[in-house]
């Protein structure tokens, strides 16, 4: 049994995070912990992993109970330290982002999937048969010799949370856990979670939204502003008005206020994308039996007004389709053309002012020191004189709700905001292509209706985007067709039906 009574929690002397929360999982149960961006849901899964965050300017003050031991935290300097080694032996967790989590110094999945049990002594027989199954569950058999640096996004996910189960934990806490998962990859996350709760260990999983589909007595605690609004069976929260939370339900439908709506495609508008024939193989990795992955005879052609779904298992080669349209991978046969511009040899950042690119894991674009700073810098790159990128910059921030926190460092922010930034950087440089890679994930319901209006509208306003998602509500709401991949060809593709 785990229980967190958080009275207060600040972050640097600000305002309270969370503020009268109380939360108590017990062996087998399942909780959904359900917020907003900036709601306190993440805050709660550090706390209960362990992470008071005293050590960098935090203040606790409530207690943290794990296996009937409770310590006590006034918010004084003589606060008790959490032993991260003792409590991480019976919480695993699985924080957003996993690019960060992993140990980088595992050369195999198989090898960072066993990380933490063999740092623990598990036998060496015990622990290759528990690797071999949380592998099989997950869908990481084949995987397991592969380096884990070079999975998809979706892939190196399924790895963390395998990382996490294989440890056979008392209580599970995941933020997010199913960021960037196709539907199969994802029912076997869920899978693997109710059988590994059916043993007894306690499931907490933090979502901004709640989910259609959950065990059964599926208890949910939804917070807003830091502060509790609901605690009840999912069956309850369902009736329960959590919308005016910004708290919606997983595959919901984009809201209309967000101007989610494709608008005809000119046929004899400009061709801003076209692929032909485009062929690419990621270099062999020692000891794996699979054939390296890449792209095979792809064609693709996208005019100006138009927005195009790229959709697909984890691994089918969205991300690396998008990658070529920037310049972040470069075609081994065939050829690529953004915005008019031949992707040839020219660097990367030459091709920031032709075609925009979200990374999945939006972290490793941002780099300034403030908010403002990171979203001017793409103008400045694309030839603009300091006063106009930051005035570009500013409009940007203020399309995007951000202006109030223009001198804050993006880091400090939630991850909504991070995502928010990196979007803004974007639309300040001004490009006509945009290559958005999961766009949605971790959004929020108000984040994901203000994401589905501003795709459109640049569409409408000339440009084009090609997104990579696995997110069906969004994509049939804002794109005009799919294109469906699959082994790195196009399989399908077709227009949205409306």
């Amino acid at each position: 049994m785990i229980a967190l009574d958080a009275t207060g929690f600040t972050y640097d002397g600000g305002a309270p995070v969370l503020a009268g929360v109380a939360l108590t999982v017990r062996a087998g149960e399942h909780v959904v912990v359900a917020g907003a961006s900036g709601s306190g849901k993440t805050t709660l899964a550090r706390l209960l992993a362990g992470m008071t965050g005293v050590e960098a300017g935090a203040t606790f003050t409530g207690a943290l109970t794990l296996d009937a031991e409770t310590v006590r935290f006034r918010g004084t300097p003589g606060d008790p330290r959490i032993d991260p080694a003792r409590w991480s032996a019976r919480v695993a967790y699985v924080a957003q982002g996993a690019w960060g989590q992993l140990s980088m110094m595992s050369s195999t999945v198989g090898e960072e999937i066993a990380f933490g049990p063999a740092n623990r002594g598990m036998p060496a027989r015990e622990l290759r048969r528990a690797v071999d199954d949380v592998a099989a569950a997950l869908r990481l058999t084949p995987l397991l010799e592969r380096d884990p640096r070079r999975l998809s996004g979706g892939q190196l996910q399924r790895t963390i949370i395998a990382a996490a189960v294989v440890q056979r934990p008392a209580v599970l806490v995941l933020d997010e856990p199913y960021q960037g998962l196709d539907d199969d990859a994802a029912q076997d996350v869920a899978g693997t979670l109710e059988a590994l709760r059916r043993t007894g260990t306690g499931v907490v999983v933090c979502a901004p939204v709640l989910p259609r589909h959950a065990p059964r007595g599926t208890r949910v605690l939804a917070l807003d502003g830091g502060r509790p609004v609901f605690d009840g069976l999912l069956t309850e929260a369902h009736r329960a008005g959590l919308r005016r939370f910004g708290i919606g339900t997983e595959g919901d439908p984009l809201r209309p206020e967000g101007g989610a709506v494709p608008y005809p495609v000119d046929p004899a508008a400009p061709e801003l994308v076209a692929v032909h024939g485009l062929g690419f193989r990621y270099p062999r990795e020692p000891g794996s039996a699979l054939p390296p992955a890449g792209l095979t005879g792809v064609d693709l052609s996208v005019r100006a007004g138009e927005v195009v779904a790229l959709r697909g298992p984890n691994g089918s080669g969205k991300s690396t389709l998008l990658q070529h349209l920037n310049g972040l991978s470069r075609a081994e046969r065939g050829t690529v053309t953004s915005g008019g511009v031949r992707v040839g040899r020219q660097p990367t950042g030459a091709l920031a002012a032709t075609v925009g690119y979200l990374f999945q894991d939006t972290d490793q674009q941002l780099f300034e020191r403030t908010v403002l700073r990171e979203v001017s810098y793409g103008p400045r790159v694309a030839g603009l004189r300091k006063g106009d990128a930051v005035r570009r910059a500013v409009a940007a921030l203020d399309a995007l709700g951000l202006a109030d926190l223009a001198e804050a460092h993006p880091y400090e922010l939630g991850f909504v905001q991070r995502r928010m930034v990196a979007l803004a950087s974007l639309l300040a440089t001004g490009p006509a292509v945009w290559a958005l890679d999961e766009p949605t994930a971790g959004l929020d319901e108000p984040a994901r209706t203000l994401l589905g209006g501003v795709v459109s509208r640049h569409a409408r306003g000339g440009g084009c985007v090609v997104l990579a998602t696995h997110d069906a509500g969004f994509a049939d709401a804002v794109a005009h067709r799919s294109v469906w991949l699959d082994d790195g060809r196009i399989r399908s593709e077709g227009a949205t039906p409306r």
